[in-house]
């Protein structure tokens, strides 16, 4: 899927050549917000990497191929590249290819290294001399021999989280299937020579005849459970052709989200075809005088040129991401295909971080949500009583600001895996964090303000009338340690008590629950969806009819990240709320 509004953004001054890499044996993980990954400690190594002359989206878009051969040397790689035209289909579809090279005695499925070494080969992709890295969740595997084929087949029974796919040409003629693999969903191409692991990969998927569906010269495979799941046994050997057809049809089609403990996979989103409508580095808005920022609009076909006023989601990525990044992590825009409503995505004017402070020195992300609030506002029929935020990581902490700062604007909010620093936490004490990481680049010198402005103008508005603002907060009880602690860096404690106390509702004196993994005591608690996943906390208003204004949604099993069906959560929650003319809060029953 060659989808033009991924923005080409990443270059290399060896586009278009294979170079060797070294693959650092030291190396245990990269710390990379949203794209980390962990392994061992194993030998030296080295890998030749492909980057396209064409250039790569941001790392969190782009895809990585990795090709696994006997030869270790630049002529077999060159070889494999050339024989099943992986260089041509890198430079059109814009990934990352690279071939591992094997040890002198092989590949080998019993050697816990080898897998350990490729892990490692995709935390080397952005600190090598390519200078271009991918996506955890994105990494699709080629065996490109028997040997090879092996050893991703054990992988991606043994450890299938950081494998997004597998394309298998053939397998050992003595090879077992492993029998210790945790069962866990695999999208997967199986030419073939490797066509006797089909029942394997039927067991693992849940299919049986019904979910097939005839190909040339092959059969597809989708899970009834996820239908992002699918496998392809083909009769045909490994060609050129089947490499395209592999990408076509599987591995352009998914990513592996890291959001449970084997992953989820969802389906990528075409967003040329889904109509969304790029602002890029657009100067328009008049704001943060003249920057040019970058956002981009969905509007649901049934709304496109209508004069039904709809209501508005915004969507702050996280830290160190993309909108459509943020598009593809949080699936609002297929929300808004079912409900009804716009959805924007915006990016943050400096290095991928929101200004949630509005510290002077930086450009105002606040102003810049502003001026596209007024810019939706005259391009579409927005229905300005329902104007709803939302947003993850840092972009939870925005969404957190905002809410607070502006309430007279926001009808509720949806923050996940942020909570309300931008309010509580001074700037200067995040940006020893964030200093370093690349987005730290460029943060003013010297201390930031004391008291932030996010925190006076919302003492401001909220001294001047007495606003409630509904807020469900989504995390992972596998985000930071539960139960919090009061000094908890993150402030979730801290973050909860604002809101109950922003919206009338009791405080009480934290003391841990054994009810519950995340040791907060509600009003309502309840473990929500058909499998159980989402610890629901719900606490209600004082006010009169005491309505629930501020929930707590805790996924089971989950680190950073988002699973869908939070935002489905909280669109049911933020949708019964709109907000008056003179910033009262009506209540749908």
């Amino acid at each position: 899927m060659n989808d033009t509004m991924n923005e080409i953004t990443a270059f290399s001054p060896f586009g278009g050549r294979l170079v060797l890499e070294e693959v650092k044996g030291a190396q245990e993980r990269a710390n990379v917000p949203e794209n980390s990954i962990e392994t061992k400690a194993g030998d030296d190594r080295s890998m030749y990497v492909y980057v396209p002359a064409s250039g790569c989206p941001d790392a969190k878009q782009t895809q990585v191929v990795m090709f696994l051969r006997d030869g270790a040397d630049e002529a077999s790689a060159q070889a494999a590249m050339k024989e099943y035209g992986l260089d041509a289909l890198a430079e059109k579809e814009h990934f990352v290819l690279a071939f591992p090279n094997p040890r002198q005695s092989g590949w080998s499925e019993r050697d816990a290294e080898d897998m350990d070494y490729l892990s490692r080969c995709f935390m080397a992709l952005p600190q090598g001399k390519g200078k271009v890295g991918g996506f955890i969740g994105m990494i699709f595997y080629i065996g490109g021999s028997p040997s090879a084929g092996a050893l991703l087949l054990a992988m991606s029974a043994r450890r299938p989280l950081n494998v997004a796919g597998v394309l298998l040409s053939e397998l050992p003629a003595d090879y077992s299937i492993p029998q210790d693999g945790v069962n866990a969903p695999q999208v997967a191409y199986l030419c073939g020579g490797a066509a006797r692991a089909a029942d394997y990969f039927g067991k693992v998927n849940g299919v049986t005849g019904a979910d097939a569906r005839p190909l040339e010269h092959a059969v597809l495979y989708t899970s009834p459970v996820n239908p992002n799941v699918r496998h392809i046994v083909s009769e045909l050997p490994f060609s050129a052709q089947e490499a395209v057809r592999a990408w076509d049809m599987l591995f352009c089609k998914a990513r592996r989200w890291s959001n449970d403990t084997y992953g989820t996979y969802q389906k990528r989103t075409d967003f040329t075809a889904r109509g969304f409508v790029a602002h890029v580095n657009d100067p328009g808005l008049g704001v943060n005088e003249g920057f040019a920022h970058t956002w981009y609009e969905y509007v649901p076909p049934r709304l496109r040129g209508s004069k039904e006023k709809a209501p508005l989601v915004f969507y702050f990525h996280g830290i160190g991401c993309v909108p459509l990044y943020g598009a593809e992590q949080s699936g609002w825009h297929d929300i808004a295909d079912r409900e009804n409503f716009i959805v924007v995505y915006p990016k943050p004017a400096r290095n991928k971080a929101w200004n949630i402070w509005d510290e002077p020195g930086m450009p105002s992300d606040q102003a810049f949500v502003l001026a596209l609030l007024e810019h939706m506002k005259r391009t579409y029929a927005i229905d300005e009583s329902r104007v709803y935020i939302s947003g993850f990581s840092m972009g939870g902490m925005m969404t957190n600001a905002l809410a607070c700062a502006y309430p007279e604007l926001f009808a509720a909010a949806a923050p996940c895996n942020g909570f309300n620093s931008g309010y509580l936490v001074p700037a200067s004490e995040m940006w020893t964090m964030l200093r370093k990481m690349p987005t730290g680049r460029g943060l003013p010198d010297g201390p930031s303000e004391p008291v932030t402005r996010t925190r006076v103008r919302a003492d401001a508005k909220k001294a001047a009338f007495a606003y409630r603002m509904p807020l469900i907060q989504n995390s992972g009880l596998l985000d930071g340690t539960w139960p919090a602690a009061q000094d908890d860096p993150f402030k979730r404690l801290a973050s909860f008590d604002y809101w109950k106390t922003y919206n009338n509702i009791p405080l009480t004196p934290y003391e841990p629950a054994a009810a519950c993994e995340s040791g907060l005591t509600a009003d309502e608690t309840f473990y929500d969806c058909a499998d159980g996943r989402f610890l629901h906390h719900r606490w209600f208003s004082r006010d009169e009819g005491k309505p629930a204004l501020f929930e707590v949604v805790l996924a089971k099993r989950m680190p950073h990240a988002l699973d869908l069906r939070q935002l489905e959560l909280a669109w049911q929650f933020m949708k019964r709320f709109s907000r008056g003319k003179d910033g009262s809060l009506h209540i749908d029953p």
